[in-house]
């Protein structure tokens, strides 16, 4: 079994390789959605609360923390779609060569946290040229969370949707997501309790805390991880649902 689950694991990465479309928006999408935005927002400083305080801090830094978490979310969110939309005949031959569905499962959760680190060290590749976060570490850690958090998501939307109304889904519901912290504030105390519902919702906000501060609120954190633990299992209760009922 511990052999043959970085087999599977290496087979699927191979398979994102050979989809020049997965590759090209991985190469681009950073670099277009960070170097846009910090190059053509306003020189100015802002006032952003962090945490139980506020900070004043510029635009163009405002703008590549939002704008590497939603990078990370709709790359992640897009590999996790391919992964469910190719893994059909992978697993029906891994099956064919004897393999358990534990040991697809594994298998298949390996392959999306390969590619999420991927995702993770190519967008923060491309933020750190213009921007230095306070606690690099925890601020990469964060992003990779918020990855793992939307590869299911994707995952899960693959089960859903063809190619194309999957690509449409996880290009916008990562963008409204991870966006929506710039507006919630606008609402009523009584009718935010609903924002934290949002897949992305404590990520980004323990994103800001560690790209502009030196510490990080547990209280983000620990719902940034269940966040991805709840998801994940989710997704293996529907696949092995849904490998029951093929059988």
């Amino acid at each position: 079994m511990n052999r043959r689950i970085p087999t599977a694991v290496t087979m699927g990465v191979r398979e994102f390789y050979r989809t020049p479309v997965l590759v090209a928006v991985l190469l681009v999408l950073p670099a277009y959605l960070i170097g846009a935005f910090v190059f053509l927002v306003p020189k100015t400083d802002i006032l952003v609360r962090l945490g139980k305080t506020t900070a004043t801090i510029s635009m163009p830094a405002f703008a590549t923390v939002f704008e590497t978490a939603v990078s990370v979310a709709i790359l992640s969110g897009i590999v996790g779609l391919f992964l469910e939309l190719s893994s059909e005949a992978a697993d029906d031959r891994l099956r064919l060569a004897g393999y358990s569905d534990l040991e697809l499962i594994v298998a298949r959760v390996g392959t999306l946290g390969a590619s999420v680190v991927v995702v993770t060290a190519a967008t923060v590749g491309v933020a750190v040229q213009v921007f230095q976060p306070a606690n690099f570490w925890a601020f990469t850690a964060i992003l990779g969370l918020l990855g793992i958090t939307y590869g299911v998501v994707g995952i899960l939307v693959g089960l859903l949707f063809d190619k194309l109304g999957g690509v449409y889904v996880m290009l916008l519901v990562p963008f409204w997501d991870v966006h929506f912290l710039l507006f919630q504030n606008m609402l009523p105390s009584d009718l935010r309790w609903w924002t934290e519902y949002l897949p992305g919702h404590y990520a980004t906000t323990a994103l800001f805390d560690a790209a502009f501060t030196a510490g990080v609120e547990i209280e983000m954190v620990l719902g940034t991880i269940g966040y991805a633990i709840v998801l994940t299992v989710l997704s293996v209760v529907v696949f092995h649902h849904m490998t029951r009922v093929k059988s």
